[in-house]
């Protein structure tokens, strides 16, 4: 019955095309333990490929033992076993982050690595109905809006899956019984310090015991709507984010303009695919990071916007960027006598290489090219200082900073622009600007290139 009921889920939502490889995140719990018993039971009706990855939180001292519990389930059933130990406790406290969230953000970006890696279709997790109730009474209580109140989604991306994600913990109990599964017990689960453990074991009883012995079936139907017309959303916004999105310089743009036209409810949700695209950690985004993007689009602010993962987000002409936030180092001049690599302040290398020029020539990404006759060794590569000035044909020398504000660059970028000296002339502003007599022409055939890496 209980198998039955979860292939219907799973050709209901199409959880599964025949031939996926599946990475199946297993805790050693009672969860994750039926979760891997049904798919090794359904694994040969849907020609499924399993593998299992078991996260070692380092929260406990005998968490060892889950590690091997979960190895020797993997070992019967001759499924490969991806064993990964991190402190989480060590990582929260750096990040500034509840237990909870860092294990969360820790194991997704493993599993969403391993993906990449050894090319997983799927990504299955044991979540189930209870943890969806529990899912939306920690949004409600933290405050939420629609997207919060559908929960946990029965498939994200494409990519993860939750097959048991309509089944309620005793229905997951009284299967593992008759199945005589043996599992885990993770006594962090009874501590009463985390939020979602206040709701499992007191909030949610109480409204059974109360108000309503269903609570949990009408929360996966009012789930199941609301989650319908978030996908219709989601789709609306991946279309309008995969027309206005660009890259400058490898980072992720948006084209400011086009970006003002959708709807304020849409918007918000390109920013978590921009978000996304720029690897910023999705789970730490809270309201008031939208809210200051929103201000950042009608000029409410001036920006920057930090974001989590230190990142941030600034305006630049007609267009809103997203990347690595940006460091200003003391004053710095670099040598460049020859061809090749040089060490940044901000630990990036510049390469520096020769290479001819011909009419098919393409420009690599991020650098400048400039005539090797002219710009010959050795020069300079500086951080620009107090009265830099460049020369403009017809209008003789102008200050750096008048050229930065003409060019409309934020103030908290220009101290990392990289600026390129020869006989103590600036001949080049980092993609600005090139020197008149450093510039490339028909007579040009070979090149200096400085790459930033």
């Amino acid at each position: 019955m209980f198998i039955q009921t979860i292939k219907r889920f799973i050709e209901k939502f199409q959880l599964f095309q025949k031939g996926d490889r599946v990475l199946l995140g297993v805790s050693g719990g009672l969860d994750s333990v039926v979760l891997l018993e049904t798919l090794y039971l359904l694994k040969k009706e849907y020609n499924l490929s399993l593998f299992v990855s078991h996260y070692d939180h380092k929260i406990r001292r005998d968490s060892y033992k889950d590690a091997l519990f979960v190895y020797q389930l993997c070992k019967e059933r001759k499924i490969p076993f991806f064993y990964t130990a991190s402190s989480v406790p060590a990582y929260a406290k750096r990040e500034g982050l509840s237990l909870e969230m860092a294990g969360r953000e820790l194991r997704y970006n493993l599993w969403y690595y391993l993906a990449k890696k050894y090319d997983f279709q799927k990504i299955a997790l044991a979540h189930h109905l209870d943890d969806l109730a529990e899912e939306i009474f920690m949004k409600l209580i933290k405050g939420t809006g629609k997207r919060g109140l559908a929960g946990i989604p029965v498939k994200r991306e494409d990519l993860i899956v939750r097959p048991l994600l309509f089944v309620t913990k005793e229905e997951i109990k009284k299967f593992a019984l008759e199945r005589g599964l043996t599992w885990r017990e993770d006594e962090t689960n009874k501590d009463l310090r985390f939020l979602r453990n206040k709701i499992r074991h007191i909030l949610i009883p109480f409204l059974e015991n109360n108000f309503n012995k269903k609570i949990k079936e009408n929360i996966r139907k009012t789930a199941f709507l609301i989650a319908e017309e978030e996908e219709l959303i989601e789709e609306l916004a991946k279309s309008k984010f995969e027309e206005i999105k660009f890259y400058l310089e490898g980072e992720v743009a948006l084209k400011l303009h086009e970006l003002k036209q959708i709807h304020p409810v849409l918007r918000k949700r390109i920013y978590f695919l921009a978000f996304k695209e720029a690897k910023i950690p999705l789970f730490r985004i809270t309201y008031p990071h939208l809210e200051n993007l929103e201000n950042l689009i009608t000029k409410k602010t001036k920006g920057p916007i930090y974001l989590p993962g230190n990142f941030l987000a600034y305006r630049g002409p007609g267009y809103i960027i997203f990347t690595k936030k940006l460091f200003s180092f003391p004053y710095f001049e670099i040598v460049v006598s020859k061809e090749g690599e040089y060490l940044l302040p901000n630990n990036r290398i510049l390469k520096v290489f020769r290479a001819p020029f011909t009419k098919d020539f393409i420009k690599p990404e991020n650098s400048m090219s400039f005539p090797a006759e002219r710009l010959t060794f050795p020069f300079i590569v500086r951080r620009k200082k107090p009265g830099d000035k460049i020369y403009i044909p017809s209008l003789g020398h102008k200050k750096l900073k008048k050229f930065f504000l003409e060019k409309k660059i934020p103030h908290y970028l220009r101290e990392d622009i990289l600026l390129i000296e020869r006989e103590k002339e600036i001949v080049g502003v980092w993609n600005l600007y090139i020197h008149p007599e450093y510039e490339i022409t028909d007579k040009t055939k070979e090149l200096i290139i400085l790459q930033i890496k």
